[in-house]
């Protein structure tokens, strides 16, 4: 299975949603990229064949931060990738607590970028509490334009059952369950479990809590392409090795042999598809403005901390 897909449950990271960061294009405000900003000096309608390639967008973004580890005692100030930084709010109360993030720019104009919104790390009392479920990113594209704050993402719940206190726990739940030959009520059984073990820990030990957003921030040609294809209807298109068929690539003839029809369980159809990545690269190459290429190397961003109080 491609990792945008394991990242679904990653990023629950503090209990997020679980459909975390599939947002479309992110219609932002303002960064410290001058070059997005300055004006475009090549002829006007000149263009460029580009291609987008998830491989080669995760292959950019790999290794440029590690998330710190449960436990570990950290702290960040904030940091800028070209002007863009992200921007975490939270709303806590009875206990539990629910984050948003947004991005902001200082360059005026039309920003674009790759970057991911349900990247959080969580510290109390300066310590690490957010498990280590993985950190995959899953690129989207996000676009700034004007000086206030883009419209913030769906929220994360950050609850006492997805931090390090009882990540372990919460694991066992599932590490021995065998899906393959668990009956309905196997799983039924399963689910009920889990949820009485998240209602049981629902609430946050006592103790200051700071919440950071961070995010690989991709420019370049991969925002560019990204931008086009956005720009003609195509939307979340890091899962489009496996949604093809329902986006506005799906009657094109050459991911037909990798789509197909099934029955669901209510009797509906799907069609589900898994079209390779080389196909996929060529379905989605493009001539792009070349005015959409800015030239900044792949970074990181991470937010100003957010800080609240469980007493």
């Amino acid at each position: 299975m491609h990792k945008g897909l394991m990242v679904v449950g990653a990023i629950t990271v503090a209990g997020a949603s679980a459909a975390v960061g599939w947002f479309g294009v992110k219609w932002l405000v303002s960064s410290d990229a001058p070059s997005a900003a300055a004006p475009s000096e090549t002829p006007a309608g000149a263009t460029v064949e580009l291609a987008y390639d998830l491989e080669d967008i995760e292959s950019a973004a790999d290794g440029l931060f590690t998330p710190p580890a449960c436990g570990e005692t950290w702290t960040a100030e904030p940091q800028s990738a070209h002007g863009i930084i992200p921007v975490v709010t939270v709303e806590s109360a009875d206990g539990a607590a629910a984050a948003r993030v947004a991005f902001t720019s200082e360059a005026e104009g039309i920003t674009a970028f790759l970057a991911q919104q349900g990247q959080l790390i969580v510290t109390r009392d300066d310590v690490v509490v957010t498990p280590e479920w993985g950190s995959e990113f899953v690129p989207e594209l996000i676009m700034t334009a004007g000086e206030t704050p883009s419209a913030q993402s769906d929220s994360y719940a950050i609850t006492g059952s997805s931090l390090c206190d009882v990540a372990d726990e919460m694991s066992a739940l599932w590490d021995d369950f065998d899906w393959d030959n668990a009956t309905d009520e196997e799983i039924t059984e399963r689910y009920e479990e889990v949820a009485a073990f998240e209602s049981e820990h629902a609430e946050l030990p006592a103790g200051e809590y700071k919440v950071y957003a961070w995010s690989p921030v991709i420019q370049g040609e991969a925002a560019a392409i990204a931008r086009e294809l956005t720009e003609e209807g195509l939307t979340d298109l890091a899962l489009l090795q496996y949604t093809a068929g329902y986006s506005a690539i799906a009657g094109d003839e050459r991911i037909a042999p990798y789509c197909e029809e099934s029955e669901t369980p209510d009797g509906q159809t799907e069609l589900l598809c898994d079209v390779p990545q080389d196909v996929l690269t060529d379905v989605l190459t493009r001539d792009v403005p070349e005015s959409y290429v800015v030239d900044a190397a792949p970074t990181v961003a991470i937010s100003e901390a957010f800080t609240f109080t469980v007493e």
